[in-house]
């Protein structure tokens, strides 16, 4: 008799211990993932957790919602995560990595019942993405898919002062623990098949699972949610008026926007130039201060949190899209930037120089403050004055977003992954291409 799973396609449980848009980022992966499968005609489900109900339900139809399952936390521990939010740096890591695993945890009896009511052939966990963060996702009955995972990242030397000493503590201890955690909670060992972003990342896994890691992109962009327009970054076919420079991302002390406003308020001193910060995080009164003392508020807007439309109308209508993240492992705002024909100016530091090529944007050395913040206003000046410049770096970016960065192509790079898995059994459902 044949079997079962060669009449049907295939079938796929992503299981993300968060998944939210708003937050953007990483968060936004499993979201991608899920979206990029459905839009390729799989049979695929969503385990999340309960605290993005609100958000998805407004956000996805309700065809595709009845495919998200929502968990809550375990019994007494939801509060850790709320008040986790209002803890220094240090001690919100140590909060949100005993948040991820509970809620991991209390997903793991979900999963394997929709394993075996749903006829699940893959599971597949894309978060989180450290490479020494352990999962309990282990004994679920599907083979299981984790990653693509990235991390080695630090803060180029020059900045590694910025972290407080719990911080700096917190991070110190962090590889130790991971390890001892790995080996008592096995779910990382035990998973079929580990994706990884690339060699540094390969290279921070245990020497079994080093040799069977499979190097797969981590980040894409769904091209048509930002459309490459020509305009001021053109050959400024509309009316002259202030150069307008744009952030977009979490208001974090790593992503840079402190260094990215001293460059500006120099920039504002000798040409009209105007600042757009788009994004919200605990960092916003600092910033908003500092603007202030610098002189440039009343050049500066801070937009807070924006929907993703909004997001790619702001960087239709910029100029330039600036980035001086210091611990940017991926950098998606960056990738859809890029998208969306604008060009970048970036941190030469961490996942910028993967994304941002020389044909691409412009990256600015970050071996000490003054020559990060010197870098970032000399290359704002020079692309502020120099719109074919910003036009040919703009295109440049699109089509290397294209090349290798299409979430469609992506997604056929996971279904590529799990067809080599499935093929190893007995009997493999039927894979879209």
């Amino acid at each position: 008799m044949p079997d079962e799973k060669q009449d049907r396609p295939i079938r796929v449980l992503v299981v993300a211990h968060q998944a939210s848009e708003r937050i953007g980022g990483a968060e936004a992966l499993p979201l991608r993932l899920f979206g990029g499968l459905r839009a390729r005609g799989v049979e695929a489900w969503l385990v999340t957790h309960d605290s993005t109900r609100a958000e998805l339900s407004a956000l996805l139809p309700a065809a595709e919602l009845r495919r998200i399952i929502f968990v809550p936390s375990l019994p007494g521990l939801a509060a850790v995560f709320t008040w986790g939010k209002r803890l220094p740096a240090g001690a919100r890591t140590i909060a949100w990595g005993i948040t991820q695993l509970e809620r991991q945890v209390a997903m793991v009896p979900v999963v394997r019942r929709l394993v075996r009511d749903l006829r699940i052939d893959v599971v597949h966990q894309p978060l989180g993405v450290s490479p020494v963060t352990p999962s309990p996702l282990a004994r679920l009955g599907a083979p299981v898919v984790m990653g693509p995972l990235i991390g080695g990242m630090e803060l180029p030397p020059a900045f590694r002062g910025r972290d407080s000493a719990l911080a700096a503590l917190v991070k110190k201890a962090r590889p130790a623990v991971a390890q001892v955690m790995n080996l008592v909670v096995r779910g990382r060992r035990s998973a079929d098949v580990l994706l990884v972003a690339d060699e540094r990342t390969r290279a921070l896994l245990p020497g079994p699972e080093r040799h069977r890691a499979i190097t797969a992109t981590i980040i894409g962009v769904e091209l048509a949610s930002w459309p490459a327009r020509a305009g001021r970054s053109g050959h400024d076919s509309q009316p002259a008026g202030p150069t307008r420079f744009l952030f977009i991302g979490r208001l974090i002390d790593w992503k840079g926007v402190d260094l990215v406003l001293e460059a500006f308020a120099r920039v504002g001193q000798q040409i009209p130039a105007q600042l757009e910060i788009a994004g919200d995080g605990p960092e916003r009164p600092r910033l908003e201060a500092q603007a202030r003392g610098l002189g440039c508020a009343d050049h500066v807007t801070f937009a807070g949190w924006l929907e993703p439309v909004d997001c790619a109308r702001r960087l239709q209508a910029c100029d330039v899209f600036v980035s001086a993240a210091l611990l940017e492992c991926g950098g998606i705002a960056v990738l859809e930037a890029m998208a969306s024909g604008r060009p970048v100016i970036a941190t030469a530091w961490g996942g910028h120089l993967d994304t941002v090529a020389d044909r691409a944007g412009v990256l600015v050395d970050v071996s000490s403050r003054a020559t990060l913040v010197g870098g970032l206003a000399d290359q704002m000046l020079r692309l502020a004055g120099d719109p074919e410049l910003r036009s040919r770096l703009g295109a440049a970016g699109r089509r290397l977003v294209e090349e290798r960065y299409d979430w469609d192509m992506l997604t056929g790079q996971r279904l590529s992954v799990y067809a080599g898995l499935l093929a190893r059994g007995q009997g493999s459902p039927s894979v879209p291409r």
